[in-house]
């Protein structure tokens, strides 16, 4: 199936079932039959394809349990909601599922949102599986938000690392300027200090992408020796054409993107430009077929998922639908919001197929992993 018929199908379930009080169960989104989750996310903004790919990774974890009849006969279903990754979307979509009865929310879209969403999730009490950030301020342990991933300052911390190691000192660092950006661009300057590196230039621009060469310009006047973009796909792209048609022929000195930044979007629009672009990665690879989870992972995504979206996003969204099966079925027979939330805080370190990922009371990161490829010549990554 494609992915966009896949995910549309997926979501269309949830979206067409009646969450009416007669129907609900005692505890919010569990059911005779299913357990219901909430999911707002912005498939239609600039993030979108990554969007995409993480949650078909999470659904064909979920299509994978459902057809081995779920969790205690519960098949799990997602109801999303569109967000266009904006925060205060993203807020009224949380009211709007809390209204509407689920069980808790799984894959959330982007830093903004993510931490404007904190404070429904400490009100309600509401479980949170997964959110698509490494910003730090999203990380707060009184929140019932469990994330399933490395945090952007141990990405950042690890670029700056590899590229001290090999002489590169003079860093320039270009952010978008919202939540997004500026938390990395703090990483990145604890980074440079630890690391003994000079942050030669700072420099904010809009997550429109509508200043593309007032950036470049800075770019070259710092004259870095390696720069970290934390910015869109398409603002990477762009960034590395115009800086080429401007300043070249030499390219923008040996740029860095986070996992989030989906280097195939880059390489499409960047074509040869994107060779060599450096990329920090937060899963194994989705080709890494000794990883017990990636195996995992492309088994359930051959038969439930698009086989075509081979992506680390959707090995995340795989591994956060593993997390969310393991708390559930530690609650038993009778799942609640609280005894989920108390089995997640009780993983202690548990180790899925190569990846180990940590929970207790007052640590809900997850995840340290991060591993740094390459763009290659023909658009794929390489180690």
């Amino acid at each position: 199936m494609h992915r966009r018929q896949f995910v549309r199908s997926s979501v269309a379930l949830g979206g067409a079932m009646m969450l009416s009080p007669m129907a609900r169960a005692a505890e919010a989104g569990v059911f005779a039959d299913k357990i219901v989750f909430g999911q707002t996310v912005g498939f239609d903004s600039v993030w979108g394809g990554l969007y995409k790919n993480y949650t078909n990774g999470l659904l064909a974890g979920f299509e994978q349990v459902n057809a081995q009849g779920g969790v205690a006969g519960r098949k799990l279903v997602v109801k999303r909601l569109e967000d266009n990754y904006l925060p205060d979307k993203a807020v009224a979509n949380v009211k709007t599922l809390v209204q509407e009865g689920v069980f808790g929310l799984v894959c959330m879209g982007g830093t903004g949102n993510t931490i404007a969403a904190l404070p429904l999730l400490e009100q309600y009490r509401l479980p949170m599986v997964g959110a698509m950030t490494g910003a730090t301020a999203a990380r707060k342990a009184s929140a019932p938000l469990f994330h399933t991933r490395a945090s952007y300052a141990d990405e950042v911390t690890k670029m700056v690392q590899h590229a001290t190691t090999i002489g590169l000192k003079r860093v320039a660092v270009v952010y978008q300027d919202n939540p997004f950006g500026s938390g990395n661009a703090d990483a990145a300057k604890a980074a440079a200090n630890k690391f003994g590196a000079q942050i030669v230039a700072l420099i904010p621009h809009n997550a429109k992408g509508d200043d593309i060469d007032m950036v470049v310009d800075k770019i070259a006047a710092a004259n870095p020796q390696t720069t970290l973009l934390f910015t869109s796909p398409t603002s990477v792209a762009d960034m590395l054409m115009r800086y080429q048609a401007k300043h070249g022929p030499v390219p923008l000195p040996q740029p860095w993107i986070l996992s989030v930044t989906t280097p195939k979007t880059v390489f499409e629009k960047a074509g040869t430009l994107a060779h060599g672009v450096a990329v920090t990665q937060v899963m194994p690879g989705p080709n890494a077929r000794t990883q017990p989870l990636v195996r995992a992972f492309r088994e359930a995504n051959d038969k439930f998922g698009d086989h075509s979206n081979q992506t680390y996003e959707a090995v995340e969204g795989f591994l956060t639908a593993r997390v969310i099966v393991e708390g559930l079925k530690a609650c038993g027979s009778n799942p609640t919001r609280d005894a989920f939330i108390q089995a997640l805080e009780g993983f202690g370190t548990r180790d899925f197929g190569g990846v180990r990922v940590h929970y207790d009371r007052s640590n809900h990161a997850g995840l340290d992993y991060v591993d740094v490829t390459m763009i290659g010549s023909n658009g794929h990554l390489v180690g």
